[in-house]
């Protein structure tokens, strides 16, 4: 090959790069301006919003699940127990806006993910409060084995409702979140998780937790601190919802 040939092919190697990066260069730039949506270089068509009855609707497990939950002895003392706890929603205190962009209650909330809608029992000193969830064989890290992720977006989520109940102006951020795992948690089962407000000190909030399955083994533990917001313009105020508790 001659060196102008070489040359020539060069010119053409840098020119046609530069070209296609100069391209995606420009559509990244219009998908980030919203000038061009993901789902037209694709073909597929934008999905519609949520509500929160179809999130409901997604996660309503079948007889067998519902009576397995039904049928646990804890289950049973909770309801049973109606002086010192009480039986709510998991959605309480959640707009229907804020559950529509909830992590927990839109992504997870499908088949093979959390199977049955988390059952939620909160103490009469709103100190306590108990979850059971179904975890579903597509929450895998390890095959077959709960991704320790998953674990730590179910302890935020849940550990945040004692922490939220007693905080000013019922609202708050996590400031921490601390996790031991203690043996794998294996999925297409129950698990329970013990939440306790461990400490309410002004606008901080430390709540400890546990995972554990029916037989009562502790699969991880965890603590985490809340904190009130001192300006209170940052977060919503929900002592209108969860304040009436």
């Amino acid at each position: 090959m001659s060196f102008f040939s070489l040359k020539s092919t060069i010119a053409k190697f840098v020119y046609t790069n530069c070209a296609a990066l100069a391209g995606a260069g420009l559509a990244l730039y219009a998908v980030d301006k919203g000038y061009l949506r993901t789902s037209s270089l694709f073909g597929k068509k934008p999905s519609s919003t949520i509500s929160a009855d179809s999130v409901d609707e997604r996660a309503v497990p079948n007889s067998k699940i519902e009576s397995e939950i039904a049928s646990l002895k804890l289950v049973k003392d909770l309801r049973a127990d109606t002086s010192n706890w009480r039986e709510l929603p998991i959605t309480f205190g959640i707009d229907e806006s804020s559950t529509q962009q909830s992590f927990m209650h839109t992504t997870f909330n499908q088949p093979d993910h959390l199977l049955a809608v988390p059952k939620m029992f909160v103490n009469s000193d709103k100190k306590q409060v108990v979850f059971v969830f179904y975890i579903g064989k597509k929450l895998c890290g390890h095959p077959g084995i709960m991704h320790g992720g998953v674990q730590a977006m179910l302890y935020d989520e849940a550990m945040a409702r004692p922490a939220l109940l007693n905080l000013p102006r019922n609202t708050g951020f996590t400031a921490y979140l601390n996790i031991q795992y203690k043996k794998p948690a294996v999925v297409d089962q129950l698990l329970i998780m013990r939440t306790d407000l461990a400490d309410l000190s002004g606008r901080k909030a430390l709540v400890k937790a546990s995972i554990e399955n029916v037989d009562g083994v502790v699969l991880s533990t965890a603590e985490s601190l809340f904190v009130s917001p001192s300006n209170p313009s940052i977060l919503k105020d929900n002592s209108d919802t969860l304040g009436t508790l």
